[in-house]
């Protein structure tokens, strides 16, 4: 039964201190230096330092999501970004059905070198009933039975396994289901098909005995090397996070039916919160949202809480903003506004 649902942004600032902040923010392309938004100037050090407190409390968040509901297994739905495929072969989406994966710890900010290995446990006998139950479906997705990474051979699994598992399960003792959708490389899937794939995905273990979390892995919108780097598209991000809170999966469906330059890019990441959304069929939790130009990123947390947990999820959302209240001295109204599905602006 699938009966958690979570989702995060996986930007590589998340996961280092707020002296790289500044690294990753110059990593934009060199023609967009002169032209970033004069909010940007405002992200001081303490300005960086109360993000990452916010980052870790709403991961603290996801975890008591997980250690409430205890699944057997964690399905990861995220994109690829050439680590595991490369131009030869780029499939639209990707299973993994293998025992294991490994990545780097550590993030692309630092030197390869001071990276280390880690060890993915992976749940080869769920993935391989999913495939099965996707095919049957219309759904065919590629087979990854050997971890074999052709893009970035020496990095291993895409960073959207690597950077956020670790938090989500510092034990690494729930073993992943990776499902790799392209989500940066045109033709990109349409909306509906991630909101269809996520509906699959939901009846197909409705079937089974495995208690099954979801986790899309990335977004919100960001073009970290392309013309828009720096910028973060605030009212989009808060119209999707709210028709997430409302369970308004018709609305979602047509969000990439147009082009923009915001939709290109990074922002083709929500692709996996929709697949997710699609899953789920109720209404999310959003724990946080930042828009933190040094991370290139608009960063957001949610969930969908299992029928058993939803009260102590929602009661744990509640005390972490209470205490950020406490902490900060600003106004809680305000902060839980951005549980209970307001769009206002809390930064």
């Amino acid at each position: 039964m699938l009966g958690l649902g979570l989702a995060s942004s996986h930007a590589p600032a998340m996961f280092e201190p707020k002296e790289r902040w500044p690294l990753v923010y110059s990593r934009i392309p060199e023609y967009t230096k002169a032209s970033q938004p004069h909010t940007a100037r405002l992200e001081t050090p303490e300005v960086i330092q109360g993000y990452i407190d916010r980052i870790n409390a709403a991961f603290d968040v996801l975890r008591q999501q997980l250690e409430a509901y205890q699944p057997e297994a964690l399905i990861v739905v995220g994109d690829d970004q050439g680590d595991m495929f490369d131009t030869s072969n780029n499939p639209t989406s990707a299973i993994y059905t293998g025992e294991e994966l490994w990545g780097l710890d550590g993030t692309s900010y630092r030197p390869l070198e001071e990276r280390h290995k880690v060890t993915f446990p992976c749940h080869a006998e769920l993935a391989r009933t999913i495939h099965k139950g996707l095919i049957k479906k219309g759904f065919d997705l590629a087979s990854c039975a050997v971890f074999k990474p052709v893009g970035r051979a020496a990095h291993g699994v895409s960073h959207m396994v690597a950077h956020p598992v670790p938090t989500l399960i510092p034990r690494l003792d729930i073993p992943i289901v990776p499902i790799f959708m392209n989500e940066y490389f045109p033709p990109l899937p349409t909306a509906a098909r991630c909101y269809n794939l996520g509906k699959a995905l939901a009846q197909i273990l409705a079937e089974c005995p495995e208690r099954v979390a979801i986790y899309a892995s990335g977004g919100l919108s960001h073009d970290p090397s392309g013309p828009r780097a720096g910028w973060i598209d605030e009212p989009l991000d808060r119209w999707f996070l709210e028709r997430l809170e409302r369970n308004d999966g018709e609305a979602i469906q047509h969000l990439f039916t147009f082009d923009s330059d915001t939709l290109r890019g990074g922002t083709g990441e929500i692709r996996a919160w929709i697949t997710v959304a699609g899953a789920m069929q109720r209404r999310a939790t959003v724990v946080d949202y930042i828009r933190a130009h040094h991370s290139k990123v608009g960063l957001a947390f949610a969930y969908w809480p299992g029928v058993e947990t939803a009260e102590t999820g929602r009661a744990a959302a509640e005390a972490m903003m209470q205490e950020r209240d406490e902490e900060t001295g600003e106004d809680g109204a305000t902060l839980r506004l951005q549980i209970a599905g307001s769009s206002q602006e809390s930064e």
